[in-house]
């Protein structure tokens, strides 16, 4: 039977003593224990009479005797600074959780009635904070303890504060050469050795690229401490932490390997961990004991203590780290956690916080935010990373990079340029390297301008632009050509060496045919590889020629290549090492990044977007911090080396990034003339133009699939070996033949440039009969009883037959709903009165027939069609001056309905289903890793669960979706302005027409909110509208709610309500594939005294309990007042 007990935080009183017995005056202990308990008051109060989304963070009070302290010593400080340390609520760059704003409140009172008129301080970064009152002036090691050192602080008035603390056996340095200290930098420099005198571990925090790993290397640096650096990934478990099995190469026996943790807590290093925000927070918090006692068992029945206990013990009892039974373990020891041992956590930031940052973390961790470095800071950064680099191009990117902040990057659809970015950048513009010195060129490259949206890279350049950065790309470049001599290699007026392999067989020998854009791609890239650079990004579309890229680029610079492709099941093992059972030894063979590592080879990374982010990541160790460890227990370790020995990674923020876009029209017109020299240049000309119309349409999302540069050039191979334009063409189209509105659309692309594409069937027909070797033969279809132009002969309009068996009727003129015919009720032909569809394929005649149609036959035929309709709106219900409305409505939107039936037609799947999830750490034994359970890997059980659904899944159950209208006073009071009502009602007519038949994909429904309601049912789950007249009751609502409604708005209360009832319409989510929520509104809030927060708030699922079953939610803004559409923008969650 268990039994329970409640364990309370320490009293006031209690910690009054312990802060007393820490060495501090009995007034200050007092002040902060008082502190300490109105903040437990606070969230205790929180928690009895609130929800969990209104919880208080508590505030972490066995830190506040080191708090005390560090206070005491360095009286000048602010102590809302020191207090924010242990709880970052206060600090606007890091927003933890939805607790976030209550506790920055309570913290805020806390510190005004500690220290009044300092609350204001807890908003603000550290950088603003300290105001320089201490500086580290001199550091020395401490004459009679060689792991102790003297810290000397100088404040600006002179007076001088020195404290001991811990130190390394290395050489201590004042300042590194390698570190350029900023005022930045050396704020958090002294803010770490704050922490470090008071025996506290330390948490950098900051966004990715802002310096976390090279300031705790200096900071271990100038004390001379060994680092241990520690990379975490996703799904390391809490023993990964500590220790981990390996096998002996020679015996097959395993043991126990120490981590890189476990090495420091017993050589008194200092452990960098780095990505602590990617550990689960159960994994972390196993850390507790080690982190606040300095004692841990660990996995093999040792167990570590503190160093002081273990002295005593030892002093006790002479055996005691090797007697059996003292350390509660047969055969087990004690080893004792070094007094100079201490943890460095690195952890990232993004543009929704630090939600990884929880109470546990904030008690283990004095939390020091790196500042964003302020103009002065990154001018000396820079000059210093490439002292060469032209001042004017260094004032224009740091004019570019002050231009592009958070908001201004969010509109351009990029992430902001990092201090990594900025220091890539210089380097690459510099010219004493022979790097490309185009600045224009280089950010868009860091940036990946060239994939961008057309809207997003306009907005980008107009940026870019303004900080005086243009394009101005030389045409000399595009006749470079290379030239491969015995040592050396020339493109244009570059230059380099070539390798020197020591196995030819290994440098890759491509197919390859050298045009213009593809030599400058190489050109750039060999000139960074000798100016340094040593990791690339290649990002492309599938068919753009990556991998020939870089295949040429290592036959022309003479590289031997290694190879490797990732799939969605890769694991960072896999990555380095492969296990094998060899006589009942396990043998380690490594993998293609391992021996490219130990023979300076290229590395090439194949699909690497297909990896786990969690896997792929594991390159950045490699890449900036030098070091992997590998699963044998060896560890590659970065080595001064000559330029041939270095590793590329083609593969993040680490890597030089380059966008391989398809070729221009000139480059992709020399390829492919090389590939069919037969070919005439009219003809490639058509293709080029056509292929070049067709990526168009899959950027604008026209079309899903990119057709690229590979399609183009296996058109080219089957024309060289077999005549045909249009059957080569089929070879290539025909697997989106089976969508007809897609194909037809292809299709249309083709034959605007000149080349005579048909639709599937009709050419299936004509290639058939031995007709497909004549590109240039238009394949009319002859009927019977036609006239001599190939088409059935004119007389009056009419209705037509009605055929009871409803065979297809192609050409003719007798049958309803027949195609192709004339003068009968029917689809594609000319003279009828109106359009009959009986579900047949449809064929079109041409325009030159139409046009023999008279004007009386056609007089005729209007006068049919008007009173078919009078007598179908009599049907229906429905009056004539609803379907003019109606048809006005829908009529300029027709081209966007079939698009949107396209796009929707080709949705996948999203929903988890169950299958046999692999790589768990418990479940049922998976026999493939039968010889990885033997070398310790704990990841080789499988067991049932929802796993993600591959690409390309098909959906088994309906997508549920709610649109939720605003249908406000606004929208009927600023109609006249900018006729936002009627873009609403577009919108509106768009689904319901879109969403049409699609009830087996997607079941929707359509609400509206205005100030008398957050929820105005208009349409039901289940319930579309089927007819014009229920589709048109619908409209008339909307407006009707629009123009009689009350002042007011509830958006936020409708977005929630929306984003609750779309799961409870299927609890459970047993037939639905996904949910998801889209608010179709004016950015009208700022009227209504409504932040756009608020509206984020919901969106990102602040205000429920159970996020996991969160639903999608999007926003669509149509109109606004002023910029208020941009301000609330910036506020929601990106991409929504």
């Amino acid at each position: 039977m268990l039994l329970f007990r409640r364990v309370d935080n320490a009293t006031p009183e209690e910690l009054y003593e312990q802060i007393l017995n820490a060495g501090v005056d009995d007034e200050i202990a007092r002040q902060y224990a008082k502190f300490a308990g109105a903040m437990e008051t606070s969230a205790m109060s929180s928690i009895a009479n609130g929800t969990a989304s209104s919880r208080i963070l508590m505030f972490p009070s066995c830190s506040m005797p080191s708090i005390a302290k560090v206070v005491q010593t360095f009286d000048l400080e602010d102590p809302c600074l020191l207090l924010s340390r242990s709880y970052p609520v206060g600090i606007d760059s890091i927003r933890m959780s939805q607790t976030n704003e209550l506790s920055r409140k309570s913290f805020s009172l806390a510190c005004e009635n500690l220290a009044p008129g300092s609350s204001s301080a807890v908003v603000q970064e550290i950088s603003s904070l300290s105001d320089e009152k201490y500086d580290i002036e001199k550091i020395d090691r401490d004459k009679g303890n060689p792991l102790v050192a003297a810290v000397a602080f100088k404040t600006p008035s002179g007076a001088s504060v020195t404290v001991k603390v811990p130190c390394g056996m290395g050489e201590i340095h004042q300042v590194s050469p390698h570190f350029i200290h900023t005022v930045g930098s050396k704020d958090v420099l002294k803010a770490m050795m704050q922490e470090h005198f008071v025996d506290r571990d330390i948490l950098l925090v900051s966004k990715k690229g802002q310096g976390k790993t090279v300031t705790a290397n200096e900071f271990a640096s100038i004390l001379g401490y060994t680092t241990q650096l520690f990379g975490l990934y996703k799904d390391m478990t809490s023993r990964d932490l500590l220790m981990r099995r390996t096998t002996d190469s020679i015996t097959g026996e395993t043991s126990w390997e120490a981590s890189p943790l476990l090495k420091a807590a017993v050589n008194g290093d200092i452990c960098i961990l780095d990505g602590i925000d990617k550990l689960g927070k159960d994994t972390l918090s196993t850390l507790q004991s080690l982190v606040h006692d300095r004692e841990l068992s660990l996995p093999n029945g040792q167990r570590l203590v503190r160093a002081d206990r273990f002295d005593k013990a030892n002093h006790s009892y002479p055996n005691f780290a090797h007697d059996s039974v003292l350390s509660h373990q047969k055969g087990g020891s004690i080893l004792p956690v070094h007094d100079s041992f201490r943890i460095i956590a690195l952890g990232s930031v993004t543009e929704n916080g630090a939600g990884w940052l929880t109470e546990n973390a904030m008690s283990m961790f004095s939390t020091i935010p790196l500042p964003s470095p302020s103009h002065q800071c990154l001018n000396a950064i820079l000059k210093a990373s490439s002292p060469l680099c032209p001042e004017d191009k260094l004032n224009k990117l740091l004019d570019f990079h002050n231009r592009l902040t958070e908001p201004a990057a969010s509109n351009c659809a990029v992430s902001p340029l990092s201090t990594r970015n900025l220091v890539r950048i210089v380097k690459q513009i510099q010219p004493s390297v022979g790097v490309d010195s185009n600045l224009y060129e280089v950010i868009s490259s860091v940036l990946m301008g060239s994939l961008l949206p057309p809207t997003q890279k306009q907005s980008l350049d107009h940026l870019l632009n303004q900080a005086g950065i243009v394009s101005n790309s030389s045409a000399d470049s595009r006749n470079e050509k290379i030239d491969v001599e015995q040592d050396t290699l020339k493109i244009g007026t570059f230059s380099m060496k070539r390798g020197r392999p020591k196995r030819q067989e290994m440098v890759p020998a491509p197919d390859f045919f050298d045009i213009p854009d593809h030599v400058q791609m190489i050109a750039g890239l060999l000139k960074e590889w000798n100016g340094g650079e040593r990791a690339f990004l290649l990002i492309g579309n599938q068919g753009v020629g990556k991998n020939k890229i870089v295949d040429r680029l290592c036959e022309v610079a003479n590289f031997e290549r290694e190879y490797i492709q990732l799939h969605r099941d890769s694991t960072i093992g896999q990555l380095t090492l492969s296990p094998s059972l060899e006589d009942g030894k396990i043998i380690w063979k490594d993998s293609p990044l391992v021996r490219a590592v130990q023979d300076g080879c290229a590395l090439v990374i194949d699909e690497a977007d297909k990896a786990p982010l969690e896997t792929v990541v594991v390159f950045k160790n490699l890449i900036e911090d030098g070091e992997l460890l590998l699963a044998d227990g060896r560890r590659i370790t970065r080595t001064l080396q000559g330029p041939g020995k270095a590793t590329h990674l083609l593969v993040g923020d680490c890597f030089s990034t380059h966008a391989i876009p398809n070729p221009d029209l000139e480059s992709e017109i020399e390829l492919l003339r090389s590939y069919a020299t037969n070919i005439d240049d009219a003809t490639l000309h058509k293709v080029v133009r056509s292929f070049g119309e067709l990526r168009y349409l899959s950027e604008k999302g026209d079309i899903s699939y990119p057709y690229s540069t590979r399609e183009a050039v296996s058109i080219m191979k089957h024309l060289k070996v077999y005549p045909g334009l249009v059957s080569a063409l089929h070879n290539v189209l025909d697997m989106d033949s089976f969508d007809d509105s897609l194909y037809k659309k292809i299709g249309d692309v083709f034959r605007r440039n000149g080349i005579p594409m048909t639709d599937y069937r009709t050419w299936g027909k004509h290639a058939s009969i031995g007709s497909g070797s004549n590109s240039n033969e238009k394949l009319d279809i002859m009927y019977s009883g036609s006239n001599k132009n190939g088409y059935a002969s004119l007389t009056q309009p009419k209705i037509g037959r009605f055929d009871e068996n409803n065979e297809p009727h192609v050409g003719g003129n007798q049958w309803q709903g027949g195609t192709g015919g004339s003068d009968t009720a029917g689809l594609g032909g000319r003279g009828g009165p109106y359009r009959v569809d009986r579900g047949h394929k449809v064929h079109q005649v041409s325009d030159e027939a139409k046009a023999q149609v008279s004007k009386e036959t056609a007089e005729a035929a209007k006068q049919m069609a008007e009173a078919a309709l009078k007598e179908r709106l009599q049907e229906i219900g429905i009056s004539e001056t609803e379907w003019k409305m109606y048809d006005g409505l829908v009529k300029p939107i027709r081209a966007d309905i079939v698009n949107l039936k396209g796009l929707l037609n080709a949705v996948e799947s999203k929903k988890t289903e169950r299958a046999w999830i692999k790589r768990q750490s418990h479940g049922e034994i998976d026999d493939a890793k039968l010889v990885d359970g033997a070398t310790g890997d704990k990841f080789i059980y499988k067991r049932r669960g929802n796993a993600d659904p591959e690409r390309g899944s098909i959906m088994k159950h309906p997508k549920r979706i709610r649109f939720v209208f605003d249908c406000s006073a606004s929208m009927y009071r600023f109609n006249g302005n900018d006729e936002r009502l009627n873009r609403s009602l577009e919108a509106a007519a768009l689904i319901m027409e879109s969403f049409d038949e699609m009830n087996n994909r997607f079941i929707y429904s359509i609400v509206g909110h205005s100030g008398d309601s957050d929820c105005i049912p208009l349409v039901e789950f289940g319930n579309p509208p089927v007819t014009v007249k229920d589709r048109m009751k619908i409209l008339q609502e909307m407006v009707a709610h629009t123009q009689y409604c009350q002042s007011g708005d509830h958006t936020l209360e409708a977005m929630q309500k929306a984003m609750h009832d779309v799961i409870e319409s299927d609890p459970g989510g047993q037939n639905t594939d996904e949910c998801i929520v889209i608010g179709i509104s004016d950015a009208n809030l700022r009227r209504y005294g409504i932040h756009p927060r608020q509206l984020g708030d919901i969106m990102r699922g602040r205000r429920f309990g159970a996020s996991e079953n969160l639903p999608k939610s999007f926003c669509i803004f149509i109109a606004s007042l002023g910029d208020e559409a941009d301000d609330i923008r910036r506020e929601l969650p990106f991409g929504r």
